[in-house]
């Protein structure tokens, strides 16, 4: 077989050192290929211990065919080299490698580390099923609990908004998924309340543009006004030149210039896009009697920007800035009722499963996480002393399949 022939792309992304590194490029291009050549260079050419090197994969398969890749290389250069000690030595230290899962990762952080987070040493990883079994006990018994105490008026609210009268599966559901969501975040409880903060009356009236809402609504409104001036301008370049469709160029033109003042106005500020969108209309397209294939397409492409930006008015600016405010602020006690039966949830969870000395899936990481990061005293995020053990026992860290990364992850490696 002949030896793989490396692009110029490929061959800086497995020479690369001091640096972050990150391949970005299409399915099937070789970017794992890349990742393996770039080990077996570090290991083979560099002299580094493969088990100073944490390999990241996005499954077991791919850890185990990323293993059996290695040792192929290695074998290979032995062939040649049959007296090299430092290859022979990669050969044991191959089996202890850190090549695998994430989780695997994790699990083995908190094996060996498990004195320092309230578990014991012999905690057992629960199946899927027993996992949601006790997820809808817990939802059972604290939703009965809720319907019990009669003063909360904040959680009947819930039950007549999420729900109807034959069941309140809904807003079970809704926990759930809400629980589930905010798993994939570094520390779930502190920016699930961050969040519902975002919904609570401020003392000083701004303009709903300086609001993250805001912002990416209007963004969305500014890409479709982009986009409604860069295909008018198409169709006033096609039917300029043609002096019995001056009517029609017109018309384009005068659709372009107030576009533009709409474009304006959104970046200035939500209220002024506001109000200008209750005056803007598109002028009416002139009835002459030119036949020509080339107004009709005019007239249609002229239409579908139309129906685009009368859907995207219709869909975003519903109300100015007051009344945006007034909509947000009356979510708010929902929003807390929503986190409280959420951190009750948590609480039970957590305490039903140190019950049964188990963890679930989502334990696995941030456990490690608990044991890898702490909190200085100016609230700063750092590695603990076990991090920075790690720190000193790897030389480098190679993820495959980065992009599935979530947040949790990122603050781990």
């Amino acid at each position: 077989m002949s030896e793989t022939k490396w692009t110029r792309e490929q061959n800086l992304a497995i020479n690369e050192k001091d640096s972050n590194i990150l391949v970005a490029a299409a399915a099937g291009s070789g970017k794992t290929a890349v990742l393996v050549e770039r080990i077996i260079n570090k290991v083979i050419n560099e002299k580094i211990d493969i088990d100073k090197i944490l390999v990241v994969t996005f499954t077991n398969a791919a850890a185990s065919e990323m293993r059996e890749r290695i040792l192929d290389a290695i074998y290979k250069r032995l062939e040649d080299e049959p007296e090299n000690a430092h290859l022979q030595r990669q050969i044991n230290l191959l089996n202890k490698a850190s090549i695998s899962t994430i989780h695997a990762f994790c699990l083995d952080v908190i094996r060996n580390n498990f004195f320092e987070i309230d578990t014991s040493a012999n905690f057992r990883v629960g199946d899927t099923t027993e996992i949601e079994l006790i997820k809808q006990e817990i939802l059972e018994d604290l939703f009965e609990e809720k319907y019990e105490e009669e003063e909360e008026s904040e959680f009947l609210n819930l039950i007549e908004m999420y729900t109807n009268y034959r069941s309140d599966d809904k807003l079970k559901e809704m926990v759930l998924d809400i629980y589930k969501f905010i798993q994939s975040t570094p520390f779930p409880e502190k920016w699930l309340s961050g969040k519902i903060e975002m919904f609570a009356k401020q003392e000083n009236e701004i303009d709903f543009s300086e609001t993250e809402w805001g912002k990416i609504l209007l963004q969305e409104l500014k890409e479709e006004l982009y986009d409604a001036i860069c295909n008018l301008q198409i169709v006033e370049k096609n039917i300029f030149y043609h002096s019995e469709l001056e009517k029609f160029t017109l018309t384009i033109q005068k659709d372009i210039s107030k576009l533009k003042d709409f474009y304006d106005y959104a970046s200035k500020s939500w209220d002024l896009a506001y109000e200008y969108s209750k005056t803007f209309k598109f002028d009416t397209w002139p009835r002459d009697k030119v036949n020509m294939d080339l107004k009709d397409k005019a007239k249609s492409a002229r239409d579908t920007v139309k129906k685009k930006i009368q859907d995207v008015i219709g869909k975003i600016l519903l109300y100015n800035s007051k009344e945006a405010f007034e909509d947000i602020y009356a979510m708010y006690d929902i929003l807390k009722s929503i986190e409280e039966v959420i951190s009750k949830f948590t609480l039970e969870f957590k305490k039903r499963k140190k019950d049964k000395n188990m963890i679930d899936f989502n334990d696995i990481e941030h456990y490690a996480l608990k044991i890898l990061v702490k909190q200085d005293e100016d609230g700063n995020k750092v590695p603990t002393d076990i991090a920075k053990m790690y720190q000193d026992k790897f030389e480098e860290i190679a993820i495959d399949e980065y992009q599935d990364s979530n947040q949790v992850q990122e603050y781990i490696l």
